[in-house]
């Protein structure tokens, strides 16, 4: 369910105070079998929210500070060189912090899909951030979401979420 624009901070906690009091209530019940829509409409709901908490507390905490470049730039730039159409991509701080929280394996993994952005921003499996407008990403890696901003020639690396 996608939160409308027009909602306030207050209705859209409202609706999501509702569902989990549905929820609750039909646990209580002993109720072991939840309708699908419920359970939709409360996941997304809560996805719906941490997305877009992790993306204003990105660009909040990273300021007037430029982000830095990713790892890799110098490749990129010899590609770029070759008439290659490869987009520069720039890390936020909160970003590089998400990424060290991260094993080994995983780390990898989303940093193969970062270094894959700057051929092709779209890839099989992105979707725009519901209920932003501003062209930002997200992009689902095993059980990690990435969120990044699409430009016309770069790529900003805004957060790493988990997904569950």
């Amino acid at each position: 369910m996608t939160t409308p624009s027009a909602d306030s901070e207050e209705d859209v906690r409202v609706r999501q105070t509702l569902v989990l009091r549905m929820l609750a209530a039909r646990l209580s019940q002993g109720d072991q079998i939840l309708p699908a829509d419920v359970m939709s409409r409360l996941t997304e709901e809560l996805e719906l929210r941490v997305d877009e908490e992790a993306v204003v507390k990105a660009w909040a905490e990273q300021a007037a500070r430029n982000p830095v470049p990713w790892r890799g730039e110098r490749a990129r730039e010899s590609r770029r060189s070759r008439g290659r159409d490869v987009r520069q991509i720039w890390i936020l701080e909160r970003a590089e912090r998400d990424l060290e929280g991260l094993d080994q394996q995983t780390r990898e993994d989303v940093s193969l899909e970062i270094d894959a952005l700057a051929f092709d921003p779209l890839p099989r499996g992105a979707a725009a951030l519901h209920g932003r407008k501003d062209d930002h990403m997200e992009l689902h890696i095993g059980a990690s979401r990435l969120l990044y901003k699409v430009q016309t020639d770069m790529i900003t690396i805004v957060a790493v979420t988990k997904y569950e």
